[in-house]
C-alpha cells in the first residue's frame, strides 16, 4: 500500500451491527459471535447503538437506497484497554467501517463521503504508508503523534473486495499489552 487514508485507532472492541430493509437493525455481533441485550460484555452496546446511531444511519441508508448494511464500530470507554472494559466507565460507539449491500467494505473515500458528518474514527489525512511512516508512528516521532490516541493508526486504500488495510501501533501500547498479558497472549493481541 503506497498512499493511504489514515485514521486514528481507538482502543476497544470491534462490534458489528447489521441492517436489512425487511428486518431493520436485527443482528449484533463481535468478530466471532452474535450477542443480544442480555450479553454481559456487549449487551449495553445495543441500546447505545439504537439510541444514538439508528436514526442517523437510516438517513444514510435511505439516501443511498441500500437494502443491506453492516457497520463496524469500536465499543470503548476512557479506561478501555486491549479489548477489556471497566464496567463503571461510560462507553461510546465510534463508526470506522461500513459494508453496504454485501459488496465489500467501502473504500476510505466513499466512507468519508457517506459518514464524515457522524462520529467516526478521526481521519488524520492521506500519507505514504511506508516502513518509515510505521516506525515513526510506533516511536511517537511523527507529526501525527499529538493526534494519535494510545493504540496507533489504521491505513486504508482501495475499496470493496480490493480494500487494503494495515495498522501501525505505538510502542507504548505494545509494551503495556506485553507487560499485562505476557509474551504469548500479548503477541496475539498486538497482532490482532
Amino acid at each position: 500500500m503506497d498512499a493511504a487514508y489514515v485514521f486514528d485507532k481507538l482502543d476497544g472492541s470491534n462490534l458489528r451491527f447489521e441492517y436489512s430493509r425487511k428486518q431493520g437493525w436485527h443482528k449484533f455481533g463481535t468478530r466471532n459471535r452474535l450477542f443480544d441485550h442480555t450479553d454481559p460484555d456487549f449487551g449495553l452496546a445495543i441500546p447505545l447503538f439504537l439510541e444514538f446511531w439508528q436514526e442517523k444511519l437510516n438517513e444514510v441508508i435511505k439516501k443511498n437506497r441500500w437494502d443491506h448494511l453492516i457497520v463496524f464500530m469500536e465499543f470503548w470507554g476512557k479506561n478501555s484497554f486491549a479489548g477489556k472494559h471497566d464496567p463503571q466507565d461510560p462507553k461510546t460507539l465510534t463508526l470506522f467501517d461500513a459494508c453496504p449491500n454485501k459488496k465489500g467494505i467501502l473504500g476510505p473515500k466513499e466512507f468519508l463521503d457517506n459518514f464524515k458528518h457522524l462520529r467516526i474514527a478521526p481521519f488524520l489525512g492521506c500519507f505514504n504508508w511506508t516502513r518509515g511512516f510505521v516506525d515513526r508512528i510506533r516511536e511517537g516521532k511523527d507529526d501525527l503523534s499529538p493526534k494519535v490516541t494510545f493504540e496507533g493508526v489504521v491505513g486504508k486504500s482501495g475499496s470493496g473486495h480490493k480494500l487494503v488495510m494495515a495498522k501501525a501501533k505505538t510502542q507504548t501500547w505494545i509494551d503495556k499489552v506485553l507487560a499485562q498479558y505476557g509474551p504469548i497472549e500479548g503477541k496475539k493481541i498486538v497482532d490482532s
